[in-house]
């Protein structure tokens, strides 16, 4: 278990999506997910710090780790250059201890992990709850879908589409294939009023956990608000209902 696994706290963190054009943009993170340095608003030097510091946090300050430090900052210097090029606002990765008792009196039995991406991209969007529909119909008919599911839900920002995509990954090795699963989380919310959509994506490959990471975005996305007098200290809670905007899955 890294460094930040041991860090983790019950509490919830506020995030902005900075540099998107869109002032007003809020989002509640929980904190098991750890925030990757991203360059915007910073030059170059001030993103390299941030990636040393993320890289110290993850792999700790063993002398011996100095190789797998300097590995993480110099991957994700190239990788979030990526991520901002295709519109990205907030990554991170999540660490959750499955199993064991809350007190801590029995470990845990495992440790599940999952990478989140909160995206703005540019889309004609006369209408949020027109767009809403034609994202959905496109989805149902792209290439990528299938035994993937669709659905539209109800958020409090707005109308919105979640899509639930399995892959399978194999690759040849000399003492045979080696296979394995991921599951991606997708929800599409449409700006109110701006020709953009929010695109919050989940990752998994513990595919068992599905229900688990599916509850856990359902509650970011639903934490979503548009505007400058957004709140920005309201902590992730279930609807009043109790019931997720994604249980009809």
């Amino acid at each position: 278990m890294t460094d930040m696994a041991d860090q983790a706290q019950e509490s919830v963190a506020t995030a902005e999506g900075p540099g998107d054009g869109s002032p007003g943009l809020h989002f509640q993170i929980p904190s098991e997910f750890h925030e990757i340095p991203l360059a915007i608003g910073n030059d170059e030097s001030a993103h390299e710090r941030q990636l040393e510091q993320f890289a110290q946090g993850y792999w700790g300050g063993r002398d011996d780790l100095a190789p797998l430090r300097e590995l993480t900052k110099t991957l994700y210097a190239v990788t979030t250059q990526d991520l901002v090029a295709g519109g990205t606002v907030y990554s991170a990765f999540g660490i959750y201890p499955m199993g064991g008792d809350l007190n801590g009196s029995q470990p845990p039995e495992r440790i599940s992990r999952a990478a989140l991406t909160i995206s703005v991209r540019e889309m004609e969007n006369p209408d949020p709850y027109f767009t809403a529909a034609g994202i959905a119909e496109t989805l149902e008919k792209a290439p990528d879908t299938e035994g993937s599911e669709v659905q539209p839900v109800s958020l409090r920002a707005g109308p919105a589409v979640v899509r639930i995509v399995g892959s399978r990954m194999v690759w040849e090795l000399q003492e045979g294939d080696l296979e394995r699963f991921s599951v991606r989380i997708e929800v599409w919310l449409p700006f109110p009023h701006d020709d953009k959509v929010l695109l919050l994506c989940m990752s998994t490959p513990d595919v068992e956990d599905l229900l688990h990471y599916q509850g856990i975005l359902a509650d970011i996305a639903n934490s979503v608000r548009f505007g400058e007098d957004s709140p920005t200290n309201q902590q992730v809670t279930p609807s009043s209902s109790g019931a997720s905007p994604f249980s009809s899955y």
